[in-house]
């Protein structure tokens, strides 16, 4: 797959991002184009082109997402956060 290029606009179903390989949830991420083909990827992932967002797994089986750089001030204004 090659490389992603500019945001285009929110992506409408759940997905996997194409940066970092998190859940992307609806609505949460924005599509990408991608050659012919569209890709979602987490709006801080899409804006840095690298891997801006961690899962953490708990033993309960439950899974967040989180950026890197911490909570958004005005989170989950982004909509990677979930914990």
């Amino acid at each position: 797959m090659s490389s992603p290029t500019r945001p285009t606009r929110p992506n409408r179903y759940p997905g996997t991002c194409t940066v970092c390989s998190g859940s992307v949830a609806r609505n949460a991420g924005t599509l990408l184009r991608s050659g012919p083909a569209w890709a979602v990827a987490h709006l801080a992932c899409a804006e840095s082109g690298q891997p801006q967002v961690y899962t953490v797994r708990t033993s309960s089986g439950w899974t967040g997402t989180r950026n890197t750089r911490g909570r958004c001030e005005d989170a989950p204004c982004c909509g990677c956060c979930t914990f």
